[in-house]
């Protein structure tokens, strides 16, 4: 781990990287994947289809060489739509080196947040897999700027079909673009809407860059990474990323699928995971789990919201080898993270120490006072692994006087440096003069045996301002009534925190793909004449 320094309340992250004069993480990508040769990068858990780096390299560079005949100049910008395979990555890494900005739309879009999405970022062309072709392709066509498709495979269509493109071209050549040490877009992601419409966040070549070298502190090469989060997002493309410039040999899965995921881990052995809370919860709480040889997992990562410590016990108690279960902070606007647990210096409950090429503070809400050890407010950042801003919008409020950006989540560092999350402002529940943690609630009510899984919002109410309401999902064949859960939660905690707005049973909590509530679609669940009383 790098030196981290504090003065005056500010944390400082070690900022010693090499950084290529070129500044292209697509180049500086492939000429990593060359090191690692005939070593296998990518395992598809469902298909079992795989591809070495060497390969994986070569078809980047194809790939690169067939975009620029195709039209596809720096600047660009090229979208992706599509689940989870091996050609997501290819033409990701492809649209780099070109020095062209990639774009993805989560393929689990609507229509409206696929217009949205797309009018922010204005792409010119488009790779859709054969399921996005059949849900997206007349609104993408009709409604966006996209001149050009191409779909992955050798389909009999008439759009391009990426197999071509893959092919040797012994009169082609493309050069990598430099960047002459400019700082340029290379991605453009949308922040998760958990309480609106997402943003397009634009994404540096040194981001990307300065992320790598983040994760270089802690490499395991010989443990196999198994991930099911979505490329599509933050979390899912800079882990994969981070991985295989690592050498690391990468399981994925498309989505999760509690039987399939466990198969895949007694298939090949794998040694790490890589998952987001709620989905951990619901597999550690699984009666599938016996029946399977976990024995290969030592390491878990966790990151998208607070793991409460309860969790990570019940967790500990199902992986008869694992050693940790590592928590991360971050967000689209920090590339990634901005802490980390490390394997070899974890402290149960936190998320661990600031990561490299960060400055982070904690301030006081009101008075934007920085704050001491075990002080609870705002996290505030700004260094290297810093988004460029979102398009089409001034920074305004988003950034401090002292250039920080403003997260918008609730957190404390204790006196050893580990900082701690407690929840985001605009989804902390205010009843009466208290102030409640959804996600401490959820971590209670996730403790009752027959909940398979929980999303706590705030009710409004005239009186209090709002009472908290928890939305739960019963595990199969479970009986238990709002009564049950509401005695079992006051036993729990304080007063103000008793789930006054009572138990409301769902099918299924809203979540972004990678894994963290929507509580506004919670909230579109409130009836209306009860809404309106606030």
């Amino acid at each position: 781990m790098s030196v981290i320094t504090h003065k005056d309340g500010v944390f400082y992250g070690g900022s010693n990287f090499p950084i290529p004069s070129h500044v292209n993480f697509g180049r500086m990508f492939v000429d990593k994947l060359l090191q690692h040769k005939n070593k296998v990068a990518l395992i598809n858990g469902s298909t079992g289809e795989s591809i070495s780096y060497t390969d994986l390299a070569k078809k980047i560079v194809n790939v690169a060489t067939s975009l620029l005949k195709l039209g596809v100049r720096q600047g660009d910008v090229v979208a992706i739509c599509s689940e989870n395979r091996i050609e997501y990555l290819i033409a990701n890494i492809a649209t780099y080196y070109l020095g062209a900005v990639s774009t993805f739309l989560n393929i689990a879009y609507t229509k409206d947040e696929l217009i949205h999405t797309s009018n922010i970022s204005k792409p010119k062309f488009a790779f859709l897999s054969p399921d996005a072709q059949k849900l997206h392709f007349d609104t993408l066509k009709n409604h966006t700027t996209i001149t050009k498709f191409i779909v992955f495979g050798d389909v009999a269509t008439t759009e391009i079909g990426f197999d071509k493109l893959t092919l040797d071209d012994p009169n082609g050549s493309v050069f990598p673009a430099d960047f002459y040490g400019q700082a340029q877009t290379a991605l453009i992601l949308y922040s998760s809407g958990t309480t609106g419409l997402p943003k397009g966040a634009k994404i540096t070549h040194l981001n990307l860059i300065v992320t790598v070298f983040q994760s270089s502190t802690q490499p395991d090469v010989s443990k196999s990474l198994l991930t099911v989060a979505p490329w599509c997002n933050t979390m899912g493309i800079m882990t994969l990323t981070d991985a295989l410039m690592l050498g690391k040999t990468v399981v994925f899965l498309r989505r999760f699928d509690e039987s399939l995921y466990l198969q895949v881990i007694e298939k090949y052995k794998v040694g790490e995971l890589l998952i987001a809370p709620p989905v951990l919860i619901i597999l550690s709480k699984s009666p599938r789990i016996s029946k399977y040889d976990l024995s290969s997992v030592v390491l878990i990562h966790s990151g998208g919201a607070p793991l409460d410590s309860d969790v990570i016990t019940l967790v500990k108690s199902k992986f008869p080898n694992l050693r940790n279960v590592t928590q991360g902070y971050g967000m689209t606007e920090t590339t990634g993270s901005i802490t980390r647990e490390l394997d070899s210096a974890p402290k149960q409950g936190s998320v661990g120490f600031i990561s490299e090429g960060i400055i982070v503070k904690v301030v006081d809400v009101e008075t934007r006072k920085a704050l001491g050890p075990n002080e609870r407010g705002e996290i505030c950042v700004k260094g290297l692994v810093l988004f460029n801003g979102y398009i089409g919008k001034e920074r305004g409020d988003d950034y401090d006087d002292d250039g920080f950006f403003k997260t918008g989540d609730i957190g404390y560092y204790d006196e050893e440096g580990f900082f701690f999350i407690v929840d985001r402002i605009k989804e902390l529940i205010k009843y009466k003069a208290w102030q409640v943690s959804p996600a401490e609630l959820e971590a209670v009510v996730l403790l009752h045996e027959a909940v398979k899984d929980v999303g706590v919002i705030g009710t409004p109410d005239p009186t209090a301002g709002e009472l908290p309401t928890a939305f739960v999902v019963k595990k199969p064949g479970s009986n238990v009534s709002e009564k049950d859960i509401i005695e079992f939660v006051s036993t729990k905690v304080s007063p103000w925190k008793r789930l006054r707005g009572g138990v409301k049973f769902i099918d299924e909590i809203p979540k972004t793909g990678s894994g963290k509530i929507l509580r506004r679609k919670l909230r579109e669940l409130i009836p209306k004449k009860v809404a309106s009383k606030l």
